[in-house]
């Protein structure tokens, strides 16, 4: 029974460490895939687009995920979308052909924003 506890443990701090990971290099994406140039976080970045800083306690990661590589299936293109009281011009490129690593770190880095 503690053989099982322990390994328990162990899987879930590795778990733990690659999330922590994932959103560590999501972070440095979010500013070299240029998504800082129209989106806020804690302060820093562009205001095209809306602020960031607590996405994660309000979309899921698949939500997330689908946002980057296909932003027309939430937001139709050039429509206007109302968020936290603000009005936004919904035109987001897609990152459809992001590689699936990067994708993952980002959209970590972004679910982790709570």
């Amino acid at each position: 029974m503690k053989k099982s506890i322990s390994a328990l443990f162990i899987a879930a701090a590795l778990i733990f460490s690659a999330t922590t990971v994932f959103a560590a290099s999501g972070s440095s994406l979010f500013s070299s895939e240029g998504c800082i140039a129209c989106h806020a976080v804690n302060g820093q970045g562009g205001s095209v687009g809306p602020d960031l800083s607590h996405v994660g306690s309000k979309r899921s990661l698949s939500w997330l995920k689908t946002q980057i590589t296909n932003p027309d299936a939430h937001f139709a293109a050039e429509t206007n979308v109302f968020l936290n009281g603000k009005s936004y011009t919904a035109i987001m490129p897609s990152h459809k052909h992001m590689a699936a690593a990067k994708l993952n770190a980002l959209a970590a880095y972004l679910e982790s924003l709570k």
